[in-house]
């Protein structure tokens, strides 16, 4: 190959390089614009909407000073919350009980009062119930957990109150002593008299001081939670994996002990920032109005929605969820394994006709699995030793170039074995062992982690469809190559891994990074023809003559 064609042909591999890193990058960046958080709307807002404005103003009464339950400030706290529901027409009483609290230097009964204010509806039946903890710990004024979510609550029940009489009863239940070990909560559901009015249970939580509001937990059989969740979410930000992943960490919320008792429910927090969580900088200067918003909009939307609602019966089998350029995606459960089943019997079979064809062979299909997983140890490795480096550096909460240098290393990683393994493999191999990686994690996660299935199954789904198109194919390697077949077959790993890497960075200590790191190398095996041609370069072999860009 001379210079000048050679020189064309680098040209024509650089420019397929770049267009498909743009539309990666155009993927991952529109994905994450729809879970932006609204702008806070303001007091000229309409009456029946919920505005930021007006919910920071029982904020900045609320987040004063720390409010323990040891503290007096708990009292002037307790009192406004008290005040402002009885203004605005709803039926409040405050229950006292005791319960045993540490101080610091042992335990010691404390008497505490959970607040609950009702606002009426037209017809009997199950009340949905909105809940938030009013105290906070004892080195910060709790702005933002919990009191963003106690002033949501307050200004929800002002805007169905200008909505007109809802249909059912809803009970705006806010806790004392929830910082001293879901207290309130606990003496809620053992004595109050209205714990057997409860259908439903919306709870509202704060682990940082920004981002968006997320819907990320419910209760077992929430297919029906789910749906009417996302036919009403103004920007729904929820995936059933969050919901496993919680389930696996020791956190407890209010929501616990109502999920124990058997009441359905939804629970919401957001997590970004969460360097300021318990701490003495958790103030209102320190509260995002954005969040504020998405949060106050959650709430006046499930109060709109399930107020409306016979709530006696709300069970239905479990979904997968996930949102996606501002909507809520689902279906049921339950279609895990059958998908699964398929996924595997396409994918034998794809790899029987390729190898019939003698287009791909076993023995490097094989070869090809030994090198993704060696990307994937590698992957692993180097990110936890950067990791423990950094972290011998510094303590500081790390900014986004942070994440994604673990990003670039594992992409280095690809690079690096994709020019040195390349040998000897074809794209057509090398996409099919990936297949097979993703296939085996399909199963792992379709019986232990069932809500992480869709991240597998739906991109492995889509390269099974584009490998069966591409057995009439000549050189089927050669069309896998082409940049725009590498933008198909990145497009949904894009997209619905974007969405959990940003959550996952922004919940998460910093070690998740590793664990990310881990992730995108399997997607990166998925689009390995990218790699290549990105490798290639940086070589100076011969390229078959079909390369395209």
């Amino acid at each position: 190959m001379n210079a000048t064609v050679r020189g064309e042909s680098i040209l024509r591999r650089l420019s397929g390089v770049i267009a498909t890193a743009l539309f990666i990058g155009l993927a991952v960046i529109s994905s994450l614009w729809f879970e932006q958080p609204p702008a806070g709307k303001g007091k000229a807002s309409p009456e029946t909407v919920f505005s930021a404005d007006r919910a920071f103003d029982h904020l900045a009464h609320i987040a004063k000073a720390p409010h323990t339950p040891f503290m007096p400030e708990i009292e002037n706290v307790r009192k406004y919350i008290v005040g402002q529901f009885a203004e605005l027409g709803l039926e409040v009483e405050v229950e006292p009980f005791q319960a045993q609290m540490n101080r610091g230097n042992g335990y010691e009964t404390v008497a505490m009062n959970n607040i609950i204010a009702t606002l009426k509806g037209t017809e009997p039946g199950k009340a949905l119930m909105l809940s938030a903890h009013y105290d906070s710990v004892a080195h910060g004024p709790g702005a933002n957990d919990d009191g963003v979510a106690v002033a949501s609550l307050i200004e929800t029940a002002r805007a169905l109150k200008a909505q007109g009489k809802p249909l059912r009863d809803i009970l705006f239940v806010i806790t004392d002593g929830e910082e001293g070990g879901l207290l309130g909560a606990k003496a809620f559901w053992s004595a109050s008299k209205f714990k057997d009015q409860v259908g439903l249970v919306a709870n509202f939580e704060a682990r940082g001081a920004g981002g968006p509001s997320l819907m990320f937990q419910t209760s077992s059989g929430n297919g029906k939670l789910i749906r009417e969740f996302a036919a009403i979410a103004p920007v729904p930000v929820s995936n059933s994996f969050l919901a496993d992943i919680y389930r696996l960490m020791p956190n407890d919320t209010d929501l616990t002990i109502s999920l124990r008792e058997g009441i359905p429910g939804l629970n919401f927090a957001y997590v970004g920032s969460w360097d300021k969580y318990h701490s003495a900088e958790d103030t209102i200067e320190n509260v995002s109005m954005a969040t504020l918003q998405h949060h106050g909009e959650n709430a006046l939307a499930v109060a709109s929605r399930f107020g409306a609602m016979d709530l006696g019966d709300l069970k239905e089998p479990d979904a997968e969820y996930f949102n996606l350029f501002g909507k809520l995606f689902y279906y049921p459960q339950s279609v895990n394994l059958p998908l699964t089943i398929v996924l595997t019997a396409a994918w034998f079979m794809l790899v029987g006709l390729y190898v019939k064809k003698r287009k791909a062979r076993a023995g490097k299909i094989a070869g090809a699995v030994g090198v993704a997983f060696i990307g994937f140890l590698l992957s692993a490795l180097l990110s936890f030793g950067f990791y423990e480096l950094l972290s011998a550096m510094t303590s500081r909460i790390p900014n986004p170039f942070y994440h994604f240098s673990f990003l670039v290393i594992t992409l280095l990683v690809h690079i690096l074995l994709s020019s040195i393994l390349r040998r000897g493999r074809s794209d057509l191999e090398a996409v099919l062992a990936a297949a097979c990686l993703f296939l085996i994690l399909t199963w792992i996660v379709t019986f232990l982690l069932p809500g992480a299935c869709y991240l597998f199954a739906i991109p492995l789904l889509v390269h099974c469809i584009v490998l069966a198109f591409l057995q009439g194919a000549q050189d089927p390697s050669a069309v896998l190559r082409r940049s725009w077949m590498t933008m198909i077959l990145s497009a949904m790993p894009a997209l619905l891994f974007a969405t959990l890497f940003h959550l996952l960075f922004m919940a998460m200590p910093p070690l998740v990074n590793v664990a990310c790191a881990m992730l995108f190398s399997l997607n990166l095996s998925m689009i390995e023809p990218f790699t290549r041609n990105i490798a290639g370069l940086f070589t100076r072999k011969k390229y078959p003559k079909n390369v395209a860009a």
